[in-house]
C-alpha cells in the first residue's frame, strides 16, 4: 500500500486520507468555525473506523434541520481532499489548508447558488 501523499507518514487508506491524516484533520477543524458545523468536532473525537462512522457521528451531533446540508458539506470536503491528493500525485502541486478550505467554502457557495438549499441553510442562514 502506498504512503499518504498528504502527510508522507502513514499508509494511504480511505480512513487515513479523509479523516486521520494531519492535513485532513486541519481541514475538518477549519469547518468547525463555520456556522452550524460544530458537530464535526464530535465526529473527529469519536475516532471513527470508517468514513461512514465519521458521517454517522457528525449526523448524530447535528440538528435535524441541518443534516442534509451536513451531508453535502461532507461530500464536498472529501472531494476536495481527494483532489488535493491527486494534485500532489499527478501534477506535483500542493495547496495550503487555508487554500483548500477557501475552495470548499467557494464551492459550497456555488452549490448553494445552483440550488442546494440545505447547504445554503447550513452555512448562510442564521441558526
Amino acid at each position: 500500500m502506498p504512503t499518504c501523499p498528504l502527510c508522507m507518514r502513514s499508509l494511504e487508506t480511505s480512513v487515513h486520507l479523509m479523516i486521520e491524516c494531519p492535513l485532513a484533520q486541519q481541514i475538518w477543524h477549519t469547518l468547525v468555525a463555520w456556522q452550524n458545523c460544530e458537530g464535526v468536532t464530535t465526529a473527529l473525537q469519536s475516532k471513527p473506523c470508517s468514513i461512514s462512522a465519521f458521517r454517522e457521528s457528525w449526523m448524530e451531533a447535528t440538528p435535524a434541520e441541518h443534516k442534509k446540508g451536513v451531508g453535502s458539506l461532507l461530500i464536498l470536503t472529501c472531494w476536495n481532499i481527494w483532489r488535493e491528493r491527486n494534485a500532489r500525485i499527478f501534477r506535483d502541486k500542493q495547496c495550503s489548508v487555508l487554500q483548500i478550505s477557501r475552495c470548499i467554502k467557494d464551492e459550497a457557495q456555488e452549490w448553494a447558488f445552483a440550488g442546494a438549499k440545505a447547504l445554503r441553510k447550513l452555512l448562510w442562514e442564521p441558526p
